[in-house]
């Protein structure tokens, strides 16, 4: 019984890839924190997405673990557990579609939305008020989230996926 594992060179390949994703995520996250809510991971995931579909959790997850062992645990990174998995599935059913519009809109909304999605577990834990307290003192910044993640997107979306897959191709 030959108990030698034999890993599919692209398979490798692949996972190594989607590992850099996380981390390039993870590092432009780290040097965008100046800027309030404004981000290209976001973006990152729609690409990754669209070229690798469910594998591309793998790299969200790489990017979490990342947040976590850096900053350690809190209700803003629990949040992340969940929130990106919210605009992969948005991503995910859309992502035959090829256009710039759609995605720079979905990355906008998904920015708006970014505050009233991460405080789910403050309804949880204080009720209405607490929950509806904290959507209103991040009002301001979601709405920086919007804007940002809308122009990100409509400038570097198409660059940035071109770049992608020649990168892939090799």
């Amino acid at each position: 019984m030959n108990l030698k594992s034999h890993i599919h060179p692209h398979k490798l390949f692949e996972m190594i890839l989607l590992s850099l994703f996380g981390v390039l995520m993870y590092i432009s996250q780290v040097i965008m924190q100046a800027l309030p809510n404004i981000e290209i991971v976001s973006l990152l995931i729609i690409l990754i997405t669209r070229k690798f579909g469910v594998r591309a959790l793998y790299s969200i997850y790489v990017f979490v673990g990342c947040e976590i062992l850096t900053y350690g645990i809190g209700i803003w990174n629990i949040n992340y557990l969940y929130v990106w998995l919210i605009l992969w599935l948005a991503v995910y059913i859309l992502r035959k579609i090829d256009n710039t519009i759609v995605y720079a809109l979905i990355s906008a909304i998904f920015g708006i939305l970014f505050g009233s999605f991460c405080s789910i577990p403050y309804f949880l834990i204080g009720g209405f008020s607490m929950g509806m307290a904290n959507i209103i003192a991040g009002i301001n910044f979601d709405f920086l989230h919007f804007a940002g993640n809308l122009i990100l997107t409509l400038l570097l979306y198409r660059p940035l996926t071109n770049i992608m897959n020649k990168l892939i191709k090799r």
